[in-house]
């Protein structure tokens, strides 16, 4: 595994996602701000289609979240478990910053 540079921070405006293709996979970046960075798979487990990038940031729980466009499931930023539906999960990547670069952690 290796980290990949995706952007400059400086691209990713607060409080919106956006797909990067990182080693093959499509995955959706977060950023909000003061609460950080977050990456998990772009691709909605609920329906195969990749738009996670769009949905709404919202808050459940206590968790951070984001809501698919489609049929509104509410999927955790942190772990990328479903609120609505355990069993789906857009899996999580790990996600830093180093000199205004924005890495995401390459799967095998």
């Amino acid at each position: 595994m290796s980290w990949i540079n995706v952007c400059e921070e400086t691209s990713l405006p607060i409080g919106t996602g956006v797909a990067a293709w990182v080693a093959g996979k499509a995955v959706a970046i977060f950023n909000l701000g003061k609460d950080g960075l977050f990456a998990i798979d772009n691709v909605d487990p609920a329906t195969g289609v990749g738009l996670l990038a769009r949905g709404l940031i919202c808050e459940m729980d206590g968790d951070l979240c984001v809501a698919s466009p489609l049929y509104k499931q509410h999927y955790r930023l942190t772990t990328g478990v479903c609120i609505e539906d355990s069993t789906l999960i857009a899996s999580p990547f790990d996600i830093k910053t180093e000199q205004g670069h924005v890495l995401v952690l390459a799967k095998a």
